[in-house]
């Protein structure tokens, strides 16, 4: 079992679990640190700090967002910033707004076409937390909430050729790696592929100062080139169980035994920000 868990997402996103859950979880599990990542927001950050507090834990404040960032379309990690800073809350808002507009968009074209139903866009609202991130988990959940059906709404509503023609671009990558380092946070290349790999100087001299480099979607033959990374360039590890494992709320494929993070040493570096 890992120190830390710097990888999760909640009903702030698109995920099944809250906040307070999910610290409970982790207590539960093991885990003696945690960050809630949830996706272009960290809206649930106030009450997932609460909760670890009152559960006597360490946590630390989090998102993730989708971001364009040398050349590669990829996400990036944001941990330990200050919520309060200017530039990072607009930034954050802005993304926010994005999300809201087309879920918003979505779900009228699916009560239009029949596939919702006796469920309106105020019940949504009702059911939602301020400051999160509006997607089709959002909707489902407020729909689970209600007892109602849910199937085929994801596929027919959000994921039509319409709803993906229209979503939102990737965050210009940049702009996030400032916001998050102006908030004296750290920003990492988040479950890195391929090419993101490869494309790690180039995000380094943009500001990059993290890699996951403990993340169930990080194979074993890439885990050298990460730590390489990590090494050479003097970034924060950092990782989690994201959507997989026991923290995620999800089945299928998503529902195995992992418990991804960081070594207790590993969160202090990051935390007491001994790499600078």
């Amino acid at each position: 079992m890992k120190f830390a868990n710097l990888h999760l997402h909640s009903t702030f996103s698109d995920a099944r679990f809250t906040p307070l859950e999910l610290v409970r979880i982790g207590k539960a599990l093991g885990y003696k640190a945690l960050a809630l990542t949830d996706h272009d927001t960290d809206g649930g950050c106030g009450q997932f700090l609460a909760a670890a507090r009152e559960e006597g834990i360490e946590a630390i404040t989090g998102a993730e967002f989708y971001g364009r960032l040398a050349d590669v379309r990829c996400h990036l990690t944001a941990l330990d910033f200050d919520q309060n800073d200017p530039t990072l809350r607009a930034f954050i808002q802005k993304r926010c707004d994005l999300a809201y507009a087309h879920t918003e968009a979505c779900f009228r074209r699916g009560v239009e076409q029949g596939f919702i139903q006796d469920f309106t866009w105020q019940e949504v609202l009702d059911l939602t937390w301020d400051g999160t991130w509006f997607c089709s988990a959002t909707v489902l959940n407020a729909m689970r909430a209600k007892k109602l059906p849910t199937g085929g709404i994801h596929k027919n509503v959000f994921r039509s050729p319409e709803a993906l023609a229209t979503a939102p671009d990737y965050a210009d990558g940049e702009e996030a790696i400032r916001a998050v380092r102006k908030a004296g946070g750290v920003i990492a290349l988040a479950h890195p592929g391929e090419k993101g790999v490869t494309r790690v100087p180039a995000m380094v001299e943009l500001g990059l100062n993290g890699i996951e480099t403990d993340h169930p979607s990080v194979p074993e033959e890439r885990l050298p080139l990460c730590l390489e990374a990590a090494e050479r360039f003097g970034l924060y590890r950092c990782g989690g169980t994201d959507h997989t494992g026991p923290m995620s709320g999800n089945g299928g494929q998503y529902a195995i035994p992992v418990f991804n993070g960081l070594t207790e040493e590993e969160f202090f570096i990051l935390k007491e920000r001994r790499l600078g």
